[in-house]
């Protein structure tokens, strides 16, 4: 979970530009999409995986380009993080959206659920519900780490000011374009 990956370069972009709450209403949207991999996971992991694997190629790719998209926009902005500006303001489901389209656009995490989990269920019992309350175990951990990365975030975007928000935007347009690169070429 500290590794940091897509989610949570996505999850400090969005600190550093839109402070606290909207990185918290991200991190909403990526643990209801972790949750729903989770689900996947315990209802039918290797039926839902064999059927759906273009898929996830596809959102692997739309999730690719949104992130070059943002990364873009960072690089080529004129001024630094406006903070509290209207136009900046998103609001809280368009921020829990991106968090789970985010999270679900990253194939290493439904390969974590689905390769990872397993090997901790007893076959004695019943997968589901071993699997849902180690999804949830995992779902708390990742908020923790998040929690400290937005935390961080939100600190460092009090600090900074002037030129300093201009190499925010470039950082963070480079930290995503970095991360829609690695998407687009991650094999399944």
């Amino acid at each position: 979970m500290a590794v940091p990956g897509i989610t949570v370069s996505t999850v400090v972009s969005t600190a550093l530009a839109r402070g606290l709450v909207p990185a918290y209403w991200f991190e909403l949207g990526a643990a209801l999409g972790r949750f729903s991999m989770v689900l996947v996971v315990a209802v039918a992991l290797q039926a839902v995986a064999g059927l759906v694997s273009t898929l996830f190629d596809v959102i692997k790719y739309i999730g690719a380009a949104y992130l070059l998209y943002l990364g873009i926009g960072y690089l080529t902005s004129r001024g630094g993080i406006k903070l509290n500006a209207q136009q900046e303001r998103r609001s809280p489901w368009r921020q829990v959206a991106a968090g789970f389209f985010t999270l679900w656009s990253n194939p290493k995490a439904m390969l974590f659920f689905g390769a990872f989990i397993p090997q901790f269920v007893d076959p004695n019992y019943p997968a589901w519900p071993q699997v849902l309350f180690l999804g949830l175990i995992e779902i708390g951990a990742a908020f923790i780490t998040d929690s400290g990365y937005i935390a961080l975030s939100v600190g460092a975007r009090s600090v900074m000011t002037g030129g300093a928000l201009v190499w925010v935007n470039r950082v963070a347009g480079v930290i995503l374009l970095g991360a829609a690169i690695w998407l687009a070429t991650l094999s399944r």
